[in-house]
């Protein structure tokens, strides 16, 4: 026993140091997480205050060539002399290469200023045809026709962006290029495609020196990209971007990725929705950086593991005997109510003494739940044997009608025994089966027998009269006593009436079935019958109630809660009470 209870306690003790171990590591591989997501952040953050700047100052130029009335004149000449188109055209570039003076100075950026003449303006025939990576001269500007250039993927894009940027990268010269649609209040012959496409195209070395996009890992990776997913540069072993993972969805977030085989986290930072700074951090450089750091804790875990496990037994050993003798004894008791309570005192630990009276305690709350139990099952019996006999009283009854009907037959006393088969029907429909659902023809019958028993004090006063189809009355099915109670309150109720005719009428709407019942009585407030089987305050007798909400309460419990009783006036101002079964 005490080698099991020492196990018992080493393998918690072994959890306790594995669990520390992997929290340890847990809390290390988030603090390291949240750092090296927090510097990509701060990275993606200053680079993309640096880009801001740039698109902004890039932005500037199409914006202030709208209002240009200088350009706009240039852009409008159209003459058939190519000494005016010529001139016009040299202007032009001459007021373009203030734009490209304006951005040397505020960017600090060598670049190239070129105007793409869109061919819907008369002066684009007049300038040279050359693509972007044709006659390169940096710090120049110069305006072409777009003739060269129209059939290129980069400037369909441009135009349809219009107003937006599209960033590329000419893979032949090497240049991170911003195009944008120049349009221009004063042009007359205005297109969609506007005057043109600005382009502002930077050697991509001298871009990227602008920029911070160093590495936090030995294995980190960086991927600069536009809006369609083309890469304008890109640093370390990930050098194309996985399209399935890094979805539109996902750019706004952290997210790890698949790559390659390898899982990385994934930082992407959009710069104006026009550009996508992307870092990628392989998860073994952080685990690495993290078993690193908690060798030094398993080293030292290991050394004092049998040394802590050599102290536990001897603290361990002294402590099991006497919880051991316990549970011997407690595991020798059979039956607490035979059980000897005295036993328990014989332990001195403070602590095993609480238990013993705890477990005292408990023996005796237990005798005694014991003895209730038995008398609460005695009593259930008891209960039982009166049900059964209270059963036999009204079948007894029953039985003794069904005599006095004969009887009353042998002597010729007809209506006597016309009365007391009524009285014996009803017996036997309210005692046979009383949670059965029964036909409505069967709950007509009982009604037709009360009728006949009414009318002793009121004979050829009461008429009924019911209107239904015979699909219905032997088909749909209804817990007994749901219309007796309606028609009963019809009789009672206006006992001064000449003839008092009760209607039935019974009519299926949809999957729904409702049984309205009428009399030509007086009628109480329908209003307050209502409030009163939704349980509100009236004015109404109690006996006028306890039979109604019987009833809606027991269609609703069939039938559900769309089901029930509600009362409303006629036409003729008779009160109708109106059963509903969905």
């Amino acid at each position: 026993m005490r080698k099991k209870i020492f196990l018992a306690l080493c393998v918690p003790i072994s959890a306790v140091f594995l669990i520390s171990y992997l929290m340890l590591y847990g809390i290390f591989r988030n603090m390291l997480f949240t750092e090296i997501s927090r510097q990509q952040s701060s990275l993606q953050k200053y680079n993309e205050t640096i880009f801001a700047s740039y698109i902004d100052s890039f932005n500037m130029i199409p914006f202030q060539l709208v209002n240009d009335e200088t350009v706009g004149a240039l852009i409008n000449t159209d003459s058939s002399k190519y000494l005016d188109m010529f001139r016009a055209r040299e202007a032009l570039r001459k007021e373009f290469n203030g734009y490209l003076n304006q951005q040397l100075f505020s960017a600090n950026l060598d670049c190239r200023f070129i105007l793409y003449l869109s061919d819907q303006i008369p002066l684009a025939a007049y300038c040279d045809s050359y693509s972007l990576s044709e006659n390169i001269k940096t710090r120049t500007s110069q305006v072409y026709s777009s003739l060269s250039v129209s059939s290129e993927d980069w400037y369909s894009r441009t135009l349809l962006t219009n107003w937006s940027p599209y960033f590329f990268l000419n893979e032949e010269t090497k240049e991170l290029c911003y195009a944008c649609c120049v349009w221009n209040y004063s042009l007359v012959n205005s297109s969609s495609e506007g005057i043109g496409v600005v382009v502002i195209a930077i050697p991509e070395s001298a871009f990227i020196e602008k920029l911070s996009l160093g590495t936090l890992t030995t294995n980190s990776s960086v991927i600069l990209s536009n809006e369609y997913d083309e890469i304008l540069y890109s640093y370390g072993k990930v050098t194309s971007l996985p399209f399935s993972l890094l979805s539109n969805d996902q750019r706004d977030s952290s997210e790890p990725c698949m790559i390659s085989g390898k899982k990385y986290m994934v930082n992407t930072a959009s710069i104006e929705n026009d550009l996508f700074l992307t870092f990628f951090t392989p998860y073994s450089d952080i685990t690495a950086m993290i078993q690193k750091s908690l060798r030094i804790y398993l080293f030292f875990s290991i050394l004092f593991f049998p040394v802590l496990i050599g102290i536990l037994y001897l603290i361990t050993r002294n402590i099991t005997a006497p919880v051991i003798s316990l549970a011997q004894l407690i595991g020798t008791i059979d039956d607490t109510r035979s059980f000897d309570i005295r036993r328990l005192d014989a332990w001195k630990d403070k602590e095993l003494r609480i238990l013993c009276r705890s477990f005292s305690e408990l023996i005796q709350k237990e005798n005694i739940l014991i003895e209730r139990i038995i008398e609460e099952n005695r009593a259930k019996r008891t209960a039982v044997l009166h049900a059964l006999q209270a059963q036999i009283n009204p079948h007894f009854l029953y039985n003794a009608l069904d005599i006095v009907s004969w009887m009353a037959l042998e002597k010729n006393e007809d209506t006597i025994a016309d009365i007391v088969s009524s009285i014996s029907n009803m017996m036997h429909y309210s005692i046979s089966q009383p949670d059965a659902l029964i036909p409505i023809c069967s709950e007509l019958d009982n009604i037709r027998e009360f009728i006949r028993i009414s009318q002793l004090e009121r004979p050829g006063r009461i008429e009924l009269i019911v209107n239904a189809p015979d699909d219905l009355l032997s088909g749909q099915r209804i817990p007994k006593f749901t219309l007796q109670p309606l028609a009963e309150n019809g009789i009672l109720h206006n006992p001064e009436i000449s003839k008092l005719l009760i209607t039935i009428s019974i009519a299926k709407q949809g999957k729904a079935v409702t049984i309205t019942v009428t009399d030509t009585g007086v009628g109480a407030d329908p209003d307050k019958l209502n409030a009163f089987l939704r349980y509100e305050e009236t004015d109404l007798p109690v006996s006028n109630g306890f039979g109604i909400r019987n009833v809606n309460e027991r269609l609703q419990l069939h039938y559900g809660n769309e089901s029930g009783l509600s009362y409303f006036r006629t036409k003729e101002g008779y009160l109708a009470a109106v059963v509903t079964i969905c």
